[in-house]
């Protein structure tokens, strides 16, 4: 069976493919034609309307339509718009994904199943879950059931007539097993490539991914080459906000992404800044309670171990240095590039990691890992210090020392003297 990791951006969509042959897994970025005839690695997020009301997708020419319609991934997945004020929204995403269904089942048949990514923090997963349940079935009812995988059908039938024939159907789990969906937040997607490469050590870490419309962060340690994430939070900031295109659709604009730094705008900047900052200071102050309540080692033990963990950056905002910083205890900044990857099994490396591609493809890499479910649960905090009780434990019963120094997997330094960090 094939996985297909669907990366649905709010400015930019990516679409990685699994494939199996024999005992070897081979990973392969689907390719979209632009409208020179070319292959791209992202699909635009964009669709246009025209003056007969057809609707075009992805690559094309915004000055031939009279309306263009982007961001609408954003409103589709705010848990606090209500779902009747955001209907609109709701069925451009169906659109769009279907448009993208298409040409995987031409390619493919019906021979895979789809992992697709969703913004979201700890406390609505669940509840995203069922919403991207509920688009993406619609997406192919309408490929399989509407159109019969009739492309040129579909894109020659005008917006309202377009509306009768969608259906946006109830969530239930039966429907999510019968298409066998598998949805993860885009804070833990983006962890797998790491993961399956080894290239990560297995203490405390950051991830930071600066996408189109939000900024997902994951605060996770590796435990047998599995992540074992503690918490994931997603801020409704990313590109979007900060070029002000919240405000400006661009509307001339063939896509909607962000190709120079000057287009950032710095008092947004700050604001983002201090948003991530809050996030990572509110996980410092929980470490600090545990931390304090688990073990009879000073703070700054804590503190010390930090500034040797990494905080990892991907997504398309990762590429502009000016948004790469430390935050808290979390200074040894790594921005995602092919030495993160599992290298020897992705088709094109060289071409991706000469249009450093790699931070903008990542997370679509992770959604195309196939997994057997999607039952993301976040680990107890009091876990983290598991080996360091046991450290405390074992020297109170044997009054050994410990003489060199040695780095253990959470990033705690066991001294010679271990008397002197009480």
């Amino acid at each position: 069976m094939i996985t297909v990791g669907l990366d649905f951006g709010t400015h930019q969509t990516k679409v990685c493919v699994e494939n199996k042959e024999g005992v070897e897994l081979k990973y392969t970025f689907f390719k979209f034609t632009d409208t020179k005839g070319g292959k791209q690695y992202t699909l635009p997020s964009i669709i246009g309307r025209g003056t007969d009301g057809r609707l075009a997708y992805g690559y094309i020419k915004t000055n031939q339509y009279r309306d263009i319609k982007r961001y609408f991934k954003q409103p589709t997945f705010n848990t606090s718009i209500p779902e009747p004020q955001k209907m609109d929204a709701m069925l451009e995403s169906v659109w769009y994904i279907a448009y993208i269904l298409f040409d995987l089942e031409n390619e493919f048949d019906k021979e895979f199943i789809i992992q697709m990514g969703v913004p979201t923090d700890g406390n609505h997963f669940e509840h995203k879950k069922k919403l991207a349940t509920r688009i993406l079935a619609s997406a192919y009812q309408l490929v399989e059931d509407v159109f019969h995988n009739n492309k040129e059908q579909f894109l020659a039938t005008p917006e309202e007539e377009l509306r009768k024939k969608t259906v946006i159907p109830e969530y239930s789990k039966e429907l999510k097993d019968e298409y066998q969906f598998l949805f993860f937040p885009e804070a833990y997607a983006c962890l797998m490539p790491l993961v399956s490469s080894e290239k990560i050590a297995k203490g405390m870490s950051l991830m930071v991914d600066i996408g189109g419309g939000t900024t997902d962060i994951s605060f996770f340690t590796i435990k047998d080459n599995h992540p074992q994430v503690y918490d994931f939070y997603s801020i409704d900031k990313g590109l979007n906000f900060l070029t002000e295109s919240d405000l400006h659709h661009y509307d001339q604009r063939a896509n909607s992404n962000v190709n120079d730094a000057s287009e950032i705008n710095s008092e947004r900047t700050q604001s983002y800044t201090n948003d991530v900052n809050n996030v990572c200071n509110n996980l410092i102050i929980r470490l600090q309670r545990e931390f304090n309540q688990q073990t009879n080692l000073s703070m700054e033990r804590l503190m010390n171990a930090l500034k040797t963990r990494p905080i990892i950056y991907t997504g398309g905002g990762s590429t502009f240095s000016m948004l790469r910083r430390g935050y808290e205890g979390f200074i040894d900044i790594i921005h995602i590039s092919d030495e993160q990857w599992k290298k020897e099994n992705v088709e094109d490396l060289m071409r991706i990691k000469n249009f450093g591609l790699c931070p903008i493809l990542s997370t679509a890499y992770g959604l195309s890992i196939s997994v057997p479910d999607d039952d993301i649960n976040c680990e107890s905090f009091q876990d983290l210090f598991d080996n360091v009780r046991g450290a405390e434990e074992e020297y109170n019963v044997t009054r050994n020392y410990v003489y060199g120094r040695s780095i253990s997997s959470d990033g705690f330094d066991y001294a010679s003297d271990y008397d002197a960090y009480k």
